[in-house]
């Protein structure tokens, strides 16, 4: 009966252990970017108080697209590096666009690379405001301001812009046939300007449909100990996260065919979606999303929606 108290006080004293551990990361919390004055993005972040490595710096990347897992960040140099007492950090841009930021702790280990989304990264783009150019527009020139003109140096179209004063109109007279209701208003297209205009159309409608990022639950960020937790986790640092997606496909249904916790079994079926979803194949992606939409409803829905919005328009 003592052994059981102690074995039971000890694997408490673990669990405590472990999520204070897990709560005194080197990982910033609450990332914030927002537009601020002349062409700025106002950056600010958040750690905990104390943690353990100790944080030295901060490290700030920056990129046109989202931060969906660590690998984005290879390749990346910092555009900012910055003391550790350091919350906020204010981003000048030569160029208009939307961007995503990162947010990085450095410790005597060198980078404590990990991307959360919606803690150290910002899962939506900010934009610079652009100050409005107020266009000069220049005070109308009334009848009498038009300027006299010699009516002998004008040829016989040019003085039909007169008025009887000798004064130059400011635009020319309508069209005699629009006047008189001869024009019927219906311009005619050729067959070769009608299929530009539908290949046209067709590709505007495919430039506004949004390619949806990776997304990972917060619960396969991080190393697991061991078991299928461990697995998942083995198997998207393979295919997904390094966005090969055709091999991902592969390696979740090798990882599914196997009886798996409720839990685990739930998120790589939604994993697998997103992997057919990159493929292209959205037929599949829709099939994997809909087993899953009670588990993750929202979730679902949004790639459900994003899945036949790219398949309408193949």
């Amino acid at each position: 009966m003592k052994r059981s108290k102690i074995f039971v006080l000890a694997f408490s004293f673990l669990l405590g252990t472990s999520a204070l551990f897990a709560q005194n990361r080197p990982v910033a919390k609450s990332i914030s970017a927002e537009p601020g004055q002349d062409k700025t993005i106002e950056l600010s972040w958040e750690f905990p108080a104390k943690t353990q490595p100790k944080i030295l710096g901060v490290q700030i990347f920056r990129r046109p697209r989202p931060y969906a897992a660590v690998q984005d960040l290879d390749g990346d140099i910092p555009i900012a590096e910055l003391d550790a007492a350091k919350k906020s950090y204010s981003d000048t841009l030569s160029a208009n666009g939307s961007y995503f930021y990162a947010v990085i702790a450095v410790t005597q280990k060198g980078p404590y690379k990990i991307i959360i989304p919606g803690m150290n990264a910002t899962t939506t783009g900010a934009r610079p405001k652009v100050a409005a150019v107020q266009e000069e527009i220049p005070p109308a020139t009334s009848r009498e301001e038009a300027p006299r003109i010699n009516e002998d140096a004008l040829t016989e179209s040019q003085k039909e812009l007169l008025y009887a004063d000798k004064k130059m109109r400011k635009a020319p007279l309508p069209y005699p046939g629009t006047l008189l209701g001869f024009d019927d208003g219906k311009a005619k297209m050729s067959a070769q300007a009608k299929r530009s205009a539908a290949e046209l159309g067709s590709k505007k409608k495919r430039e506004n449909v949004p390619i949806k990022s990776p997304y990972f639950f917060e619960e396969d960020m991080f190393s697991p100990d061991g078991g299928d937790e461990y697995t998942l986790f083995e198997t998207l640092r393979a295919g997904l996260a390094p966005k090969k997606y055709a091999q991902s496909v592969e390696l979740l249904q090798d990882f599914l065919s196997v009886h798996r916790n409720k839990e685990t079994t739930e998120r790589a079926q939604f994993y697998l979606g997103q992997s057919h979803y990159f493929c292209k194949d959205y037929k599949s992606a829709i099939r994997c999303f809909l087993e899953v939409q009670d588990a993750f409803p929202e979730l679902s829905k949004q790639w459900i929606d994003s899945s036949l919005d790219l398949l309408s328009i193949e």
